[in-house]
């Protein structure tokens, strides 16, 4: 054979091998390209998301079991809608919302939008929502028990499906019922909305009195569509509207409307307050035993009964607050012990310190000689997380426990203590309000040893079910009540930064200055107080006083960069002590001055016009008046690292005055600020008066505020315990 044949043949032969061979290499349609390259994509998002977690928390035990989870679940997801039978552009599509869900959740944690907490309950909405749409089910159920944020975010994830509105309609439903004060004015705008009569009956059961009002208007508006809403209620609300007594028969709308009592009997109790606010109470019980209290429509009930608690009880009590006891609560005598509970509980925020406790007397009186058991069950748990709430807030938390048996303790404590996670909503203040009680539990070692057990069993289950939100609030609680047990809270300062000091430095300006500001309100009570305020600066060796017509300034001699601020308690009737705090801050602004250190001198009524006054510069607050302690948190969310002073009880110019003295003694000595030696010395100091003694007690130093503790904790993940 020739060299030449020798040759073709084994070109022919190669030539042979290389199509054989190419059989075997994969020819990658435009759709198949389309899928490698989606495929790429989810990996790629999975390691960007990991990577943003891990970056916002240090809590490295939740993280890592949160990114197990994360894989396993996008993983499964991916492999079941790889292996899904579908055509491949539906296929493709339902992967690109599954690297559109990663990439936006991932957003949204990163922007604090939602919390990592969140991502179990996003993936399982994610999936229903998915599954609702493969399977063309409807879609209405699927976002009915999300947030306004997580249902936003699902509606962006699937925007490419015709879907797409009906989500977005979803999401904005939430967002537009968040705010249910706004329904009317968005319907103005939207009466077309897909949603709107569930707006209107939301609106219906949350603000009826507002939908009282608008349909007394003149002009259409949605004034129709709200008599043409299908839906009994808001019938009957549409019916009572022109009624003259609307006020007093819009609470029993759902009673009148099922047919279980009258108008005339509702106007003929009302003729006597206690017998129609009794009538009420009875109603709302009968209501909470047969709907379990969740039903939405409970709320004019709800909303009847605080209106009535105020005008009939607490209004008076709070206006006669100088009055002796007999003649003050004179209003509530011979009411029955859930007629008191719910006044309590309906008007927490709106009673004075000293109203509060003398209704709380009232109440516990009524069981004096036996365990207060019966009224939880007489009440069926209605609202108690508020009443203990208060009772916390108020420092009457230790004797409420004793003044129940062992048993119903046992059983409150747990109600109060378990499934904080259920709600993500709410599960932050319960677990702020769980630390609230931990200071008067730890006195007791039964109590303290009982709620410890009860963080412990929670904190198990949710780690054994993981419950990641669980898991971080209870190991947060538990960890906390240790500390206070074991007065360890040392340990605490080492990741939260030391709250038993406040640094001089802290409080200055740019500098050097220490810029104090006091605000006094025009009372009887008020004058006095800045009457005495001003003597204590009455050395002219130490203090150099300058004063116009609306307000003080008091400059330390020994160290000129403390000055002292403080209006003049001008006619309150005319608001004149508000106006001379407005020329005060006005000249503050005029020579760039930030008040660091703010003082609230006055009753707890004037309290929440001085948290208006606090900005971010405010590094520690003072709050002279009676319960101080339930305004921490909101100066908080002002500026988070704000140190606050006040009185869970009873606020005392006898003990403000001392604590303010010896603040500003340690500022002029140009010394940090350290909590417990300024208390041991004011506790000294006050030794000599067991009553005095006993008011200082109910003082908190900024250490002891375990309450805005959690929130820091909890929102801080880099400073874990």
């Amino acid at each position: 054979m020739s060299s030449i044949s020798i040759v073709s043949m084994k070109k022919n032969t190669v030539r042979h091998i290389f199509f054989a061979l190419l059989l075997f290499i994969p020819f990658f349609t435009k759709a198949q390209t389309a899928t490698v390259t989606q495929n790429r994509t989810v990996v790629i998002e999975q390691d960007y998301f990991i990577r943003k977690i891990k970056a916002v928390s240090a809590d490295s035990s939740i993280v890592n079991s949160l990114v197990h989870y994360f894989q396993f679940q996008t993983d499964s997801i991916h492999k079941e809608l790889v292996n899904m039978k579908m055509n491949l552009v539906e296929k493709e599509k339902a992967v690109r919302t599954l690297i559109y869900f990663i990439s936006e959740l991932g957003k949204s944690i990163q922007t604090g939008v939602l919390d990592i907490y969140a991502i179990p309950r996003s993936f399982e909405s994610y999936k229903t929502v998915l599954t609702a749409l493969i399977h063309h089910r409807l879609l209405a159920t699927a976002l009915t028990s999300l947030d306004p944020q997580r249902s936003q975010l699902l509606a962006t994830v699937f925007s490419q499906y015709k879907e797409f509105t009906q989500l977005d309609d979803l999401a904005v439903y939430k967002r537009v019922a968040a705010s249910p004060e706004f329904i009317f004015q968005f319907l103005e705008g939207k009466p077309g909305f897909r949603y709107a009569d569930s707006l209107l009956i939301f609106a219906g059961a949350n603000e009826p009195f507002e939908m009282v009002s608008y349909l007394n208007r003149n002009g259409w508006g949605v004034q129709e569509m709200i008599r043409n809403v299908k839906n009994v209620y808001l019938k009957q609300i549409a019916i009572l509207s022109k009624d003259k007594q609307v006020s007093d028969l819009l609470p029993f709308v759902v009673q009148i409307a099922d047919n279980k009592i009258t108008k005339e009997e509702i106007l003929a109790a009302r003729a006597n307050p206690t017998q129609y606010f009794q009538l009420l109470i009875n109603t709302l019980q009968q209501e909470v035993e047969y709907t379990d209290g969740s039903y939405i429509f409970l709320k004019p009930l709800r909303k009847g009964i605080r209106e009535k608690a105020l005008l009939f009880y607490v209004n008076e009590i709070n206006r006669l607050h100088e009055s002796a006891d007999a003649v003050r609560f004179a209003s509530v005598k011979g009411l029955r012990p859930q007629d008191l509970y719910y006044i309590i509980t309906s008007c927490g925020e709106d009673l004075y310190t000293s109203s509060y406790l003398g209704l709380y007397k009232r109440l516990m009186e009524q069981y004096k000689d036996v365990p207060a058991d019966p009224i939880f069950d007489l009440i069926q748990y209605d609202d108690y997380r508020t009443f203990l709430r208060l009772a916390a807030n108020y420092n009457v938390i230790g004797d409420l426990l004793h003044k129940l048996s062992l048993e119903k303790s046992a059983d409150l404590v747990k109600r109060f203590v378990s499934n904080i996670e259920s709600d993500e909503n709410t599960a932050l203040d319960r677990s702020m309000d769980i630390a609230d009680c931990f200071t008067p539990v730890s006195t007791d070692p039964e109590m303290s040893k009982m709620m410890q057990q009860e963080l412990q069993a929670n904190l198990l289950r949710c780690t054994t079910s993981r419950q990641y939100l669980g898991i971080r609030l209870y190991s947060i609680l538990s960890d906390m009540l240790g500390m206070v047990r074991e007065n360890e809270m040392g340990r605490l300062w080492a990741r939260l930064g030391d709250y038993e000091q406040l640094k001089r430095s802290a409080v200055e300006n740019a500098k050097g200055q220490v810029t104090e500001l006091v605000l006094f309100y025009g009372d009887d009570d008020g004058a006095s107080s800045f009457n005495n305020f001003v003597r204590s600066y009455s050395d002219k060796h130490k203090w150099s006083v300058s004063t116009n017509n609306s307000w003080i300034s008091i400059r330390s001699i020994i160290d000129t960069s403390l000055v002292i601020y403080a209006n003049k308690p001008l006619d309150m009737e005319q608001e004149l002590d508000l106006r001379a705090q407005d020329s005060l801050f006005a000249y503050l602004k005029e020579h760039s001055l930030e008040p660091t250190v703010l003082v609230h001198r006055g009753h707890s009524y004037h309290l929440d016009k001085t948290l208006k006054r606090i900005t971010p510069a405010v590094k520690l607050a003072i709050l002279g008046s009676c319960g101080g302690y339930n305004k921490t948190i909101s100066i908080a969310t002002i500026n988070p690292d704000v140190q606050v002073i006040g009185s869970k009880k009873t606020g005392s110019m006898s003990i403000n005055d001392p604590i303010l003295e010896s603040i500003n003694e340690t500022l002029v000595g140009k010394a940090d600020l350290q909590w417990s030696q300024i208390w041991k010395q004011l506790a000294d100091r006050f030794s000599r008066d067991d009553a005095t003694l006993s008011q200082f007690n109910e003082y908190f130093p900024p250490a002891n505020n375990l309450g805005l503790f959690v929130l820091k904790l909890y929102k801080y993940y880099n400073k874990t315990i």
